[in-house]
């Protein structure tokens, strides 16, 4: 029976690491989008004021201090999204994940699964602690399943659903702002004048 409990509370943990690892993987490949996508656009919105420059410059006398401020930030945010290096932090999250689904299966002692569990999480970055979170509140508040590592039943805390909650509204109120504010300043000057 302790052999059964052991090697339940190995396959548990293998299991729970490899889909936070999915968690994290998901969140770096959705970062590397928004800042591509990011980036693409906030170009579009300056090379748009570049040529409509003489209609805008009416609503905004200072519209050439506006543009090269805008196409600096654009220069600077494509250097500093490409030294985050999302996409390559996915592919390490991704490889990780699999040696430890392709570990979950195979059929080994105890002590050899510990031993490559822990030899595989040595070989990668870790995730964060609100990748965690995240797993345990999408699983156990949303999805309702029941978490178990080994005999110890997992769950979450209401800190852990406030941060999940709060850090998707901060996530997505900031995208929100960061698409709508410039479609504001291109269409303002004809909203004026219609009004």
């Amino acid at each position: 029976m302790m052999a059964a409990s052991t090697i339940d509370n190995i396959n548990d943990r293998i299991w729970i690491t490899s889909r936070v690892r999915m968690i994290a993987e998901s969140k770096a490949l959705r970062n590397q989008k928004f800042s591509y996508v990011a980036v693409t656009y906030y170009s579009l919105f300056t090379v748009i004021l570049s040529i409509f420059s003489a209609y805008y410059t009416k609503s905004y006398p200072l519209l050439e201090q506006i543009n090269l401020s805008a196409s600096v930030v654009v220069l600077v945010a494509s250097l500093v999204a490409g030294g985050f290096r999302f996409e390559a932090s996915a592919s390490f999250y991704r490889e990780c994940y699999l040696k430890l689904q392709r570990l979950h299966a195979e059929d080994l002692s105890p002590l050899d699964k510990s031993r490559q569990y822990n030899e595989i999480l040595w070989d990668y970055p870790n995730h964060s602690n609100r990748d965690y979170y995240d797993f345990l509140v999408s699983q156990i508040c949303f999805e309702g399943n029941k978490l178990k590592n080994g005999d110890h039943e997992l769950n979450y805390t209401y800190c852990m659903l406030f941060s999940y909650l709060f850090r998707r509204v901060i996530y997505y109120g900031v995208l929100a702002i960061l698409f709508f504010v410039p479609l504001l300043f291109l269409f303002a000057p004809f909203i004026l004048l219609m009004g």
